[in-house]
């Protein structure tokens, strides 16, 4: 749980100065967990706080509407979290709740006080969290359901098809039912709750840095002619895919592009890559590369459930949309582009499956 010191210096490095902070000893939906008061800039400022530590999408949509009708006239209301990513940044701007994280990421608006800083980065990385449904092995889950987010999957089913053990997969499906993902009953089975909520989550815990990039020429005319000898490379087994661009140009074509990238297995890397630098005659070079061989962090689930698009292996959607999302020369646009006429489509017949149209 957040304390209250925690909370003072965060507000603090922010330029409030703190009158007085409390801790209210019966928290709940409508009593909030601290009350402080102070001033910035001069200004007076009582704010209503409430904690939700690591709190998934749908949680916090619902908690922001709970507590917007519970702060009353006198008190901005506002959520503290250990750390909130730029989805959920974005989604307490929209519905006008003030945040605050301990990465120092704070958001207050009210009339005559505004006050943003934006950016920081996770203070917890590196730190153990527990279970990480949305880890590189156990994201399999969600990629299963995320697939075929119409049905309702038994474990053991989940098991065979992620290539991943009963006990495994009950351990992640218990946790993302504790988040609030995902809903089981024995006789039913696994099914997503709210798909749009879960992958934008798992996009602000995915970070595209962490993949490994060699960068290549490769003699051709354009983009074409190089999709094109990609072609003729033998891909047995999958062992490698187009991503980021390219791949999400062959799904739903938006931007035209100048890189390609071909995501190649990670348990098969090294061999792979020197296999591709032989055949298709590359040039190790940064400056005008056009073709990046991608080592993913994500070793083992980068290229599940990749598929064929006329004569190219392609990443699946969802990998598509991880990688694109936070990626620089339109890489967000396509994103969006993405989740837009491919993902969200599957998702809205999934709400409509269950709550009717």
């Amino acid at each position: 749980m957040l304390n209250i010191d925690e909370l003072k210096q965060r507000l603090c490095e922010a330029s409030f100065i703190i009158g007085f902070a409390v801790t209210q000893s019966h928290s709940s939906v409508t009593n909030p967990d601290f009350l402080v008061q102070g001033n910035i800039d001069g200004r007076a400022i009582s704010l209503a706080i409430w904690v939700k530590e690591r709190p998934h999408l749908a949680e916090l949509r619902l908690a922001a509407d709970q507590i917007k009708r519970s702060a009353g006239a006198k008190h901005i209301p506002m959520i503290a979290a250990h750390f909130l990513g730029p989805n959920r940044r974005a989604l307490l701007r929209e519905m006008g709740v003030s945040y605050i994280d301990m990465s120092g990421n704070i958001y207050v608006r009210a009339k005559g006080i505004f006050v943003e800083r934006d950016g920081k980065p996770n203070h917890l990385n590196g730190q153990r969290q527990g279970l990480n449904p949305y880890s590189d092995k156990a994201s399999m889950v969600l990629r299963i359901l995320m697939d075929e987010p119409m049905r309702s999957w038994k474990i053991r089913e989940i098991a065979t098809s992620g290539g991943i053990t009963p006990g495994w997969a009950s351990r992640i499906v218990d946790n993302m039912v504790e988040r609030g993902l995902v809903a089981y009953k024995r006789e039913s089975g696994v099914s997503l709750l709210s798909g749009m909520d879960v992958l934008k989550e798992w996009a602000d815990f995915y970070d595209w840095h962490k993949n490994k990039f060699y960068y290549y020429y490769c003699h051709t005319y354009d983009s074409q002619e190089l999709l094109d000898k990609v072609s003729g490379l033998n891909n047995d087994n999958v062992k490698f895919a187009l991503g980021f661009q390219a791949g999400a140009y062959l799904v739903s074509p938006y931007s035209t592009f100048n890189q390609v990238h071909l995501v190649i297995d990670g348990n098969s890397f090294d061999m792979t890559q020197r296999e591709i630098e032989l055949k298709m005659e590359l040039e190790q070079r940064r400056d005008g590369a056009n073709l990046i061989l991608v080592r993913p962090y994500y070793k083992h689930s980068a290229l599940f459930h990749a598929r064929k698009i006329d004569k190219w292996w392609v990443a699946s959607d969802i990998q598509l949309y991880l990688d694109l999302n936070r990626y620089p020369q339109r890489g967000r646009e396509q994103a969006e582009k993405l989740l837009g006429k491919v993902i969200g489509p599957k998702f809205n017949e999934m709400l409509k499956g269950k709550y009717g149209s």
